[in-house]
């Protein structure tokens, strides 16, 4: 195993698979999917573009910190990520960092899975610090 060049954790993308699979197996978990799935495309640029990763930042701030649900966040954004109607291509193609190495404060590999409401609590952690840890960064490429 070998640390993640743009999280630094070990394994991430066996973890992010795994978790994902949870998610979508069973309903506890897959409460926080949309937290999961923004955290970690937040701390691995090289799969975005530009506009693809200030979208991300922009969905976790509206999730943590203006309080909205998925639900709302999908009706808001409809037409904006529609891919026939958006102006902006959301992943990247060139798998170039969008920001330079960034010390993630928490990553995947502090999330546990013992039960769905210990996961949804350290999702949420997580989550919250990459948002905190996103908003500080000011060169994005």
């Amino acid at each position: 195993m070998t640390d993640c060049p743009e999280c630094g954790a070990a394994d991430c993308q066996a973890r992010f698979d795994e978790f994902l699979a949870l998610e979508f197996s069973d309903a506890g978990y897959g409460a926080v999917h949309h937290l999961t799935v923004a955290a970690y495309m937040l701390q691995h640029s090289s799969r975005l573009t530009r506009q693809g990763w200030l979208e991300m930042r922009g969905l976790l701030r509206e999730f943590l910190v203006e309080n909205k649900p998925p639900g709302f966040i999908r009706r808001q954004n409809k037409d904006k990520v529609d891919s026939g109607k958006r102006e902006f291509k959301i992943k990247s193609k060139t798998g170039e960092h969008i920001i330079s190495k960034s010390t993630w404060t928490k990553t995947i590999c502090d999330v546990r899975a013992e039960n769905a409401e210990v996961y949804c609590a350290d999702v949420t952690e997580w989550a919250r610090a990459a948002l905190e840890d996103g908003e500080k960064i000011s060169e994005i490429r």
